[in-house]
């Protein structure tokens, strides 16, 4: 994979808030997230009724949906298949929901299609807008909705169930308090200074506000903010042909973002390539422990598949409980902070891994370790390229 070394990446950061109807219950809103290196792709269903019936729909028709998506079909194909079912639904007893698909390529080029959903809201660092200029027609035999934009640095879309467009229903609104009414409230909270990763816990706070004795309905709100992205660079291992080590150190150092190396030789070469110093900033207190080093103009740099194997294990764990106590927890913490993370990995044979101690620890050799922990940090919502050199 050829890993692109310059440009500034668009990254949509997920913001959300949540509350069923009832405290007792079940969510009848669901919220699916699928991340690739073209783009994030975001669905809000909402399950008709409340509860764990309703939470079933939701679950069962957005996870669907995405499913068709991941499989190849372009927005529209997947909408409709899922379309078709739910006019059967109409008439029968396959669960029900309404829901609102988005998605954003890298380049910020964004399209939405809903169904039985409320506007979504455009906002800026400034200012907010619903957007009644989507485009309706007609999907088979029911209708759809369909939005297409462009978002830059600062953007940001707000997707909102109908828990928020009819708060206060019959009571201090007729019709409910409506998506402009919404678009108007966050107009007034930009106005204010209030930060843009807030809006989603006050937008629910006002609902419950307007509905007197808790949520008169299942309410989600949902942030897509377009930020640059944290990128993550780390070089671990040298390359399978010494006479490359210069190539790729020049080229690691030209990456946009921050820079880990993992591996002791992997810091012996890069010392040499840059002609720099490198000196023990923590010595080694056993395996618990790896040693890390300073070198000019790399951000961090420590020991190398017994760290990683150490960090695979701890990735999961909050950063706030990480401690500070190792270079394990400082680059498990660096991991949490990035939203895109580049590996380089040198296939050069290291023969000190080879050594049984290595098997009767556990410890993945360099490539096999650096798979596994990419998996994890997917699942976390990062996204995760590998090179080999």
């Amino acid at each position: 994979m050829n890993l692109d070394s310059s440009e500034t990446k668009k990254y949509i950061e997920i913001i959300t808030s949540q509350a069923p109807k009832s405290k007792s219950q079940v969510c009848g809103d669901c919220i699916v997230v699928d991340r690739t290196e073209e783009a994030t792709t975001v669905i809000l269903a909402d399950g008709m009724g409340t509860g764990v019936k309703a939470n079933i729909a939701a679950v069962m028709n957005a996870s669907r949906l995405m499913e068709l998506i991941k499989l190849g079909f372009t927005l529209r194909e997947a909408c409709k298949k899922i379309v078709d079912t739910l006019h059967e639904a109409r008439t029968s007893n396959i669960p029900f929901a309404a829901f609102s698909v988005c998605r954003i390529l890298n380049s910020g080029h964004t399209t939405i299609i809903s169904y039985e959903m409320p506007s979504p809201i455009l906002l800026s660092k400034h200012y907010a807008t619903y957007l009644p200029q989507q485009r309706f027609f007609p999907m088979g035999l029911e209708i759809i909705s369909e939005l297409n934009f462009v978002l830059e640095f600062g953007d940001g879309i707000i997707l909102v169930t109908d828990g928020v467009s009819q708060a206060g229903m019959g009571r201090q609104f007729r019709l409910g308090w409506g998506i402009q009414n919404a678009s108007y409230f966050i107009d007034g909270l930009l106005a204010q200074g209030i930060n843009i990763k807030n809006i989603p816990d006050m937008i629910l706070q006002k609902v419950k506000e307007i509905s007197v004795s808790g949520y008169g309905d299942d309410t989600t709100c949902v942030l897509l903010l377009c930020r640059e992205s944290n990128v993550l660079n780390i070089l671990t291992g040298p390359p399978l042909k010494k006479t490359d080590d210069e190539k790729v150190v020049k080229r690691f150092m030209e990456m946009k973002g921050k820079k880990v190396i993992c591996g002791s030789t992997t810091v012996e070469m890069a010392s040499r390539c840059l002609n720099r110093k490198a000196t023990i900033k923590d010595e080694p207190q056993g395996y618990h422990k790896p040693p890390s080093y300073e070198i000019e103009g790399i951000d961090f740099a420590t020991e190398g598949a017994i760290t990683l194997n150490q960090v695979y294990n701890i990735i999961d764990v909050k950063p706030e409980k990480l401690g500070s106590s190792s270079p394990v927890a400082t680059l498990a913490k660096i991991f949490h902070e990035s939203d895109i993370i580049n590996f380089i990995v040198g296939t050069a044979t290291n023969r000190a891994h080879q050594g049984i101690i290595f098997r009767q620890m556990g410890i993945f050799p360099r490539e096999v370790i650096v798979k596994l922990l990419s998996e994890k940090l997917k699942k976390m919502g990062k996204v995760v390229n590998i090179e080999y050199v």
